[in-house]
């Protein structure tokens, strides 16, 4: 007797054990409330119709959409008592039903989940359209600093941070963020890095950036990365796992102190901006491109009025001091120093 009541028991969950899952499921779905409910209801209403009045189906269907609708256009034919009270029945359900289907829409147009997967949509087609740009792993304050030198050298930026309130920061300022940890892969090629040009893994923990630059790198071997480093023996290890250039914040700041303290004339030049009553010198590199009406001549033919400072060839041949026989080869790297006004006729003559 006992078994028997012990195995009733097990089975009573198991028979009701689709149920809540199912409406679980139902209440987690509410596009599938907002069209099934009222389609229930207009074949609810249709049915009724043609069992009960024995209408046509069309004739049924016309009765139950303005009925529903509460638009009033009368009686197509004559109703039964059972019709009557079938038709109010209907209204009442009716009402209930499209005010439910109507909360429930505006719950969803409102919620944050379908606002997040619009700005997700948008933010995937922005990402599609970007190529050349820079990834930026981090949007603390170097991050903050990277992005908006490089927004006003007209350098696109892509930013992978964590932290949502650093995304909606990012997002304030017109720069496209992928919330999500730099080091997964998935968010990397969502970021675009088989298009981009180079990333900065500019996060607060050097071996966070050693992971960043790990799977950069078995992404796109051939990519460009600097990344920050806190430490001075982390340099070697982000070295080893392929980072290009590491870059010590407090290094260089230490430097740039004493810099200014001893030799504040040649640390005022360095900073690549001079000053002449109303000119500005500035320094500035250019890549000689393959059209440009300057590649192959030499510094003396090219008659340049700029001051070229340092000529870098592709074949990584450096000049630091070029005279006049120097050529500019395409794909020459080239350092320069001029007015302002100078530094925008070079930018056009090295394009072509």
């Amino acid at each position: 007797m006992k078994g028997q009541q012990a195995k009733s028991a097990q089975n009573r969950p198991a028979r009701f054990y689709y149920f809540p899952r199912f409406t679980s499921w139902i209440i987690g779905h509410p596009v599938l409330i907002i069209i099934g409910l009222p389609l229930i209801m207009v074949i609810f209403g249709t049915g009724g119709y043609m069992i009960i009045e024995g209408w046509s189906l069309l004739d049924a269907l016309y009765m139950t959409t303005i009925t529903m609708s509460t638009i009033g256009y009368g009686e197509i034919n004559t109703l039964s008592s059972a019709g009557r009270i079938f038709t109010i029945g209907l209204i009442v359900i009716g009402v209930i039903v499209a005010s439910y289907a109507l909360t429930a829409t505006i719950e969803l147009l409102t919620s944050q989940e379908f606002v997040g997967q619009i700005r997700n949509r948008r933010r995937r087609r922005a990402l599609e359209k970007i190529s050349n740009h820079c990834i930026i792993c981090g949007f603390g304050r170097m991050g903050r600093s990277l992005a908006a030198e490089l927004q006003a050298h007209g350098t696109a930026v892509v930013v992978i941070d964590p932290k949502v309130e650093t995304i909606e920061l990012s997002q304030q300022r017109g720069i496209p963020a992928i919330q999500g940890g730099a080091a997964d892969e998935r968010i990397l090629l969502e970021a675009g890095i088989e298009k981009a040009n180079s990333l900065v893994a500019a996060t607060g923990s050097d071996a966070e950036n050693v992971f960043i630059i790990l799977t950069a790198k078995s992404i796109r071997p051939d990519l460009k990365i600097i990344t920050r480093c806190h430490t001075e023996t982390s340099v070697p290890k982000l070295e080893k796992a392929g980072a290009d250039t590491v870059i010590s914040p407090y290094a260089i700041a230490g430097r740039r102190i004493a810099h200014v303290l001893t030799h504040p004339n040649v640390t005022d030049f360095l900073d690549g901006v001079l000053e002449f009553g109303d000119h500005k010198m500035r320094l500035e590199e250019f890549i000689i491109g393959q059209n440009s009406p300057l590649a192959g001549l030499s510094l003396r033919e090219a008659k340049l009025k700029v001051a070229v400072l340092a000529v870098n060839h592709p074949e990584q041949i450096v000049f630091a001091h070029p005279n006049a026989k120097t050529r500019l080869l395409p794909g020459a790297a080239i350092i320069v120093m001029g007015l302002d006004e100078e530094l925008d006729k070079m930018e056009q003559l090295v394009k072509g």
